[in-house]
């Protein structure tokens, strides 16, 4: 019988809350930057260290958090994960196109909502493309 290492995992699992800690410290530093209170800086790190900190603890307790994590367990949780990845991309793609249609009611710039729906359209065109020919 042949026994898998805990040590790859373990190094995974602090690598993840290690990158997690280092964006949060780059958020901090850059919203400093521009001006924003260091109360509210640390308040966004703080959600950023309790969601680390719950994915970091769970992750080899709970299947659901150890994909949130980016390891899946098993080959159902590929499906899972894509068909996942798939519906907030139709969600985002769906935001995009409301906020669209609400800043030219409203009058204002709408540029942001055009670049994100462009954005995911085409980078959803692209992938469908990319992926039929790799099958």
């Amino acid at each position: 019988m042949m026994t898998t290492s805990t040590r790859p995992r373990r190094r995974r699992a602090t690598a993840f809350a290690l990158v997690g800690l280092i964006l949060g410290a780059l958020l901090i530093g850059l919203e400093v930057r521009q001006g924003a209170p260091v109360t509210r800086a640390a308040g966004g790190m703080a959600i950023l260290v309790v969601f680390i900190g719950v994915i970091w603890v769970f992750q080899t307790r709970s299947e659901t958090v150890s994909a949130l994590a980016g390891k899946p367990v098993d080959e159902r949780w590929q499906l899972i994960q894509e068909r996942a990845a798939m519906a907030a991309m139709g969600m985002g793609i769906v935001v995009a196109i409301v906020g669209f249609a609400v800043m030219e009611v409203m009058g204002r710039d709408n540029w942001q909502f055009t670049l994100m729906a462009l954005v995911l359209t085409f980078g959803y065109m692209v992938a469908l493309v990319w992926y039929r020919w790799r099958v």
